[in-house]
């Protein structure tokens, strides 16, 4: 086309000239013979006419040319504006350009193609094979083949490769690139133009997207979608025999990040999942599948006891985190193919179970799966709902015990508030029956709530109208006293119910004491301040630190049930009661008997100096309005 366009040009300035230098030809002779008459003067023009025929086409052909470069020069400068453009664009996309002669394998590319590599002009050549060969030999035959279906065809093509780069490491291209030049007759490609682009950070990034969806972020182990392709590839290469799954869950692990904080909970998770890898063989696979839970799937049935054996022997070791140092166990569960279940799910499930029985069991240990776990889960599921719908249903009440006291007046002087729950579907349910449930899955802090404000409520009610004016005991669960905002709520409670703080007297067991004395202190320091009154429960079960007793904010110790059932006959129940009184005069605290059924129990704590008691000698837990019928008669 460009051609064409040219020649048209060429034949009109000479069409042109043709046209003018045969008009005169033909015409200049008479129009002077016309116009002049004398003979001398007309050999006088004459002779003249060359001369003037020749500045008259040149100052034509003048303006011919001059027209005709004035329109080559827009063109130009046009071209150059448009290439300028392009330069524009190619460098904000930051592609790298190449233009091949394929004729004479003539190559040249700019400078942003040199940068993806780390090149300068003098590193490389403008011979095709010379970038050719930086091509990795993976990708080659995939990049030839491109190109050479573009140069049949004439079809543009896009791929993908890797080159390297002058320090060695690979560049991943997106290379693009057409035939912009050709012989039509002969079907034949004449030069090639593309672009490249570096795409080596979107290929990173999908590789990472690619990672995370069978790997665990934290860990880097693989994760649960992982966890089950092998499985599957297990089953295709149908292998005989058994394999194992093991299910892995940090006990009390939820703890460590209450006390500590996450980013140190992250840190124990990592060096946990490592620890936990270096025990497996090169044929085991470990996956994390939740917050502190990991699963191993094994085809070493015949030694799994043994590689549960060696997890609990790599976790004897503590962890240091900083100044930290951080002791855990972890429980686990056993779930065999194909005796256990033929389905990823199924196993899955099943270890799942077992674990949760190895920690009932007393945790830090392994236990396999037998089917009555399953009813006794579906039980305890049970549990958890109904739980819940009484919580919804407001199906749980209060029961009052007296506390009198013995070595005065013998008058109540206060009462323990005890939770039952009545179910419409079952009758009534008892505390043994759903508070160790409630603790387990933390439903215990909404119960909590529950009972603290209607002990308050009866509390302020009793006071108001003249009937009772003692202390309110109420039982609070290590569970509640571990939350963050525990002493927020219950003063939320207290000063909406207006009740005096001094009124209320908070029993905590010993076994949360001695879990963390440091930061039981200071809770109940807080407590205290406020003005609440701290006793121990279950006094003498949960082994007290003495040299921590003697530091903690408390107002009472309670003596279990269990050492004044066999009094007085028991000798070791006699001298345990005994010492734990003393030990109560000594620390100034004072002393309550729990569980006193006889005279004989009575008159025993009454000649050793206790102060109160509560039990079924004095009155079964009543409801409030049987207690304040207990306290008209007494």
């Amino acid at each position: 086309m460009q051609k064409l366009k040219l020649n048209f040009v060429s034949l009109r300035i000479v069409g042109i000239y043709f046209i003018f230098a045969l008009l005169w030809i033909l015409f200049s002779d008479a129009i002077l013979a016309y116009f002049v008459v004398d003979i001398e003067m007309l050999n006088a023009v004459q002779t003249y006419k060359g001369t003037f025929f020749i500045a008259i086409t040149s100052t034509l052909l003048y303006f011919l040319i001059k027209a005709h470069m004035t329109m080559i020069f827009h063109m130009e400068q046009k071209v150059e504006e448009n290439e300028q453009r392009l330069e524009y664009v190619i460098q904000a996309t930051n592609l790298g350009y190449w233009d091949w002669d394929y004729q004479s394998n003539y190559h040249i590319v700019n400078d942003t193609w040199l940068s993806f590599l780390g090149l300068s002009r003098k590193d490389i050549k403008n011979d095709i094979t010379d970038w050719s060969s930086l091509i990795h030999h993976d990708d080659k035959v995939r990049v030839q083949s491109a190109i050479a279906k573009t140069l049949q065809d004439f079809e543009p093509y896009v791929i993908e490769f890797r080159m390297q780069h002058k320090d060695g490491h690979w560049v991943w291209i997106e290379g693009s690139g057409a035939v912009v030049e050709k012989d039509v007759k002969e079907h034949k490609a004449l030069r090639l133009a593309g672009t490249h682009r570096d795409i080596s950070d979107r290929k990173k990034a999908e590789e990472e997207i690619v990672f995370l969806a069978h790997n665990d972020s934290l860990t880097k182990l693989p994760n649960r979608t992982f966890l089950k392709q092998k499985f599957d590839a297990l089953l295709e290469k149908a292998i005989k025999g058994k394999f194992a799954f093991l299910f892995l869950d940090l006990d009390a692990f939820k703890n460590i990040n209450d006390l500590y904080g996450h980013t140190i909970g992250d840190t124990i998770i990592q060096d946990v999942a490592q620890r936990i890898f270096q025990q497996l063989t090169s044929d085991d696979v470990i996956s994390r599948v939740g917050g502190d839970e990991f699963v191993v799937l094994t085809q070493e049935v015949v030694l799994v006891e043994h590689l549960c054996q060696k997890i609990l022997s790599c976790m004897e070791k503590p962890f240091y985190v900083g100044e930290h140092r951080i002791n855990l166990g972890i429980s686990m569960g056993i779930s065999l193919y194909p005796d256990d279940g033929d389905t990823f799910e199924e196993l899955f499930k099943n270890a799942d179970i077992a674990m949760y029985a190895a920690k009932n069991s007393g945790k830090n240990r392994y236990t396999f799966y037998q089917n009555f776990m399953t009813e006794e889960l579906s039980a305890t599921t049970t549990m958890d709902n109904a739980i819940k719908r009484g919580l919804d249903n407001d199906e749980f009440c209060l029961h009052y015990q007296p506390q009198i006291d013995l070595l005065n007046t013998g008058h109540v002087i206060g009462v323990e508030a005890l939770v039952r729950w009545y179910s419409p579907h079952v009758g009534w349910i008892f505390p043994n029956d759903f508070i160790p449930r409630a603790e387990e899955n933390r439903l215990i802090i909404p119960l909590g709530e529950v009972i603290f404000t209607k002990a308050l409520k009866q509390i302020k009610s009793w006071e108001k109208d003249g009937i009772f004016n003692g202390t309110m005991a109420i039982n609070i669960s290590a569970i509640q006293l571990g939350e963050e905002n525990f002493l927020d709520k219950i003063e939320a409670i207290r000063q909406d119910c207006d009740v005096c703080a001094s009124t209320i007297e908070l029993e905590i067991t010993e076994s949360f004491l001695m879990k963390d004395p440091t930061f039981a202190s200071a809770t109940l320091q807080k407590l205290k301040n406020i003005g609440y009154k701290i006793s121990i429960d279950d006094f003498g079960t949960g082994y007290s630190s003495l040299a921590y007793l003697k530091q903690l904010p408390l107002h009472k110790l309670k003596i279990d049930r269990t050492f004044i059932k066999d009094l007085p006959t028991d000798k070791d129940d006699k001298a345990i009661v005994r010492a734990i009184i003393a030990l109560a005069r000594a620390l100034e605290l004072e002393v309550l008997a729990e569980g006193v059924e006889t005279e004989e129990q009575s008159a025993f704590l009454i000649e050793n100096w206790c102060d109160t008691a509560q039990g079924y000698l004095f009155a079964k837990p009543m409801s409030a309005e049987d207690f304040e019928s207990f306290l008209r008669q007494n």
